[in-house]
């Protein structure tokens, strides 16, 4: 009875994202705006960033499957693959991705949905870390470019930014007396408990399989934010990387600090885009169509092989 209630499950959110990715492709993609979009790119570069898709998925797999081995005892990469896909065309249609943490599970057999939601979560949750810490930084920068105020107002407002990250990390993480209570409190809250409860598996993670975490979501942090700077050389026709890399990670700061409600996160990451271009000297549409080609080729192509791969299911 359960496999048949399973199945019911997989065949019903399989047509859900099936019938919204081809809503979505219909009605918010246009094709055309795309290819003209390309038109006016400089090959190499828009090459150098299309090369890095690759490693950009690996990266991506290789989180999962550190979570799948360590939170479900999965080792079958096939299964982990699918399930990555399955996520991306999941969530790529619905508001902030949320599809993602339920379309993951399809090829996951033996798992419960309520652990993939927070071993997803916390798959995006230690990337975001690098985003919230290098991209704030380089927004107080950016600030201090607008406002004009001194370099050691700079540095004091940075020592007070990653105080304010670190210490609820502290708290949640670390067994120091005041973090212990401040737990035993948080526990009090029935919903709370059953979230520390799921994510405690993190603190009994060994050192090396964490800090392989931390290092790959570094990667992927640098991957697609190099991915963005070499897009915007792309349709600048200009090499300016450093420029662009602070850019890049202003872009991607402002889509975590601003949730993105639309689908696929179409707005939010163009508009930042737009904004921090042209407060570099660049025309608008250079912003837009870096933002608009990193959405093709880091979600919406692998989004159609997802979907391709779920179709093709059994």
């Amino acid at each position: 009875m359960g496999n048949i209630v399973r199945k019911r499950i997989e065949n019903f959110v399989k047509l859900f994202i099936g019938l919204g990715l081809l809503i979505f492709l219909a009605n918010y993609v246009s094709p055309k705006k795309i290819i003209d979009t390309f038109k006016n790119a400089e090959v190499l570069y828009l090459m150098l960033s299309i090369l890095l898709v690759p490693f950009n998925l690996f990266l991506q797999f290789a989180k999962w499957k550190l979570l799948c081995k360590k939170y479900f005892n999965i080792n079958s990469d096939r299964s982990i693959w699918l399930s990555l896909f399955y996520g991306i065309s999941g969530g790529i249609f619905t508001p902030m991705k949320s599809g993602e943490y339920f379309a993951r599970i399809l090829p996951l057999k033996g798992v419960k949905v309520v652990d993939v939601v927070i071993a997803t979560a916390v798959d995006k949750l230690i990337p975001i870390f690098f985003v919230i810490i290098i991209g704030g930084i380089f927004f107080i920068l950016f600030l201090q470019g607008l406002l004009d105020y001194s370099f050691v107002i700079v540095i004091i407002l940075i020592i007070i930014y990653l105080v304010a990250v670190f210490i609820p990390l502290l708290f949640i993480f670390f067994d120091m007396n005041i973090s212990i209570k401040f737990r035993v409190k948080l526990r009090k809250i029935k919903f709370l408990s059953i979230l520390i409860e799921k994510i405690s598996f993190i603190r009994n993670i060994d050192i090396k399989t964490f800090t392989k975490l931390i290092l790959i979501s570094l990667f992927y942090h640098l991957t697609f934010t190099i991915q963005m700077a070499l897009l915007l050389s792309t349709f600048s026709r200009e090499f300016e990387f450093v420029s662009f890399f602070i850019a890049a990670n202003l872009i991607i700061f402002t889509q975590i600090v601003i949730p993105p409600i639309a689908l696929g996160e179409l707005g939010v990451r163009e508009g930042a885009a737009v904004f921090y271009v042209q407060n570099l000297g660049y025309p608008a549409a250079i912003g837009f169509n870096a933002a608009l080609s990193l959405f093709t080729i880091n979600l919406l192509i692998p989004s159609v092989i997802g979907l391709f791969l779920l179709l093709k299911r059994n």
